[in-house]
């Protein structure tokens, strides 16, 4: 989501750029006060922040919010956020970053004022939405969100769940006075990697759909999940396949066709799963070859 959002304002960079350029220079901004501020917010809804520095790039105002002041910010230095050659035309609009005040993804725009310079914090969201640039579905997000938490944490629990089954079977059976068997050994090891399985799935829908998100995050088809989940559920088949040959071994060879048909069946999805791994493998390749050509050409 956090690069969607880059690279959409990137692609329309110098629309949303020349846009508050131009709104701000209708408004007088010689004098910084409480009013301005006030009319900054009115003028822009995706202003989220404004403070002032001197003209060595150092706060010396509080960090004034729509709705609050926190004077704490006061003697920071914010050269960091300036292109000094950039700023020379009286103004300077930084690269996304992520706002520590706010935790949001915005730009600060330096606009030079009489004694210094003035910072304005824009939430890049808000900016791409004023624009149309991309839907504003909160209602459905927030949906989307809570699906995803109740499907993930049922996901998760079941995979606990799944665990803790296949061990309390099998100290059931050691505890017990049944003897064991090829059943009490390999049922609670299919428990377990069909735990895991279920467990891994979970933890990836709770990792990329319900929990923020800060990082990049690449929108490229994410295999590894797939991949896992896959490996887990063709050991528990395999495990599974094992124990019925020992069964048939043990009792009635008449039914050896059957267990046949199963390995027959597991090896014929090990090779579709090697071939999805082959292309998976590639697709990775392909990008970073051409990377190296570019470069060369480059050279």
């Amino acid at each position: 989501m956090m690069q969607n959002l880059v690279r959409s304002y990137a692609a329309n960079a110098p629309l949303i750029e020349k846009f508050i350029l131009t709104s701000l220079g209708r408004v007088s901004l010689k004098t910084f006060n409480v009013q301005l501020a006030e009319r900054l917010y009115k003028t822009f809804p995706s202003l989220e922040l404004i403070y002032k520095c001197d003209e060595g790039f150092v706060q010396n105002s509080p960090n004034i919010y729509a709705d609050r002041e926190e004077g704490h910010h006061a003697g920071i230095d914010r050269a960091y956020l300036v292109d000094e050659v950039a700023i020379q035309k009286g103004c300077h609009v930084s690269e996304p970053y992520i706002s520590t005040a706010t935790g949001h993804l915005c730009i600060t725009v330096i606009y030079a004022v009489s004694d210094g310079y003035l910072f304005l914090d824009f939430r890049v969201r808000s900016l791409l939405e004023r624009f149309d640039l991309i839907e504003k579905n909160d209602v459905f997000k927030r949906i989307n969100r809570s699906s995803y938490a109740v499907i993930g944490g049922g996901l998760l629990f079941f995979g606990v769940f799944v665990v803790l089954y296949g061990f309390y079977t099998f100290i059931g059976y050691l505890v017990g006075s049944e003897p064991l068997s090829m059943d009490t050994v390999f049922k609670p090891i299919i428990a377990l990697t069909l735990g895991l399985a279920v467990y891994d799935l979970g933890k990836t829908i709770f990792e990329q759909e319900v929990l923020p998100r800060t990082q990049h995050v690449s929108d490229a088809f994410n295999a590894k999940t797939l991949l896992n989940f896959s490996v887990s559920i063709i050991i528990a088949l395999l495990i599974e396949a094992l124990l019925v040959v020992f069964k048939i071994a043990l009792h009635d060879y008449k039914d050896l066709p059957y267990a046949s048909t199963l390995i027959a069946a597991l090896a014929f999805l090990l090779l579709v799963f090697a071939v999805f791994i082959y292309l998976v493998r590639k697709s990775e390749k392909e990008p970073c070859k051409r990377c190296a050509e570019e470069e060369s050409m480059n050279v």
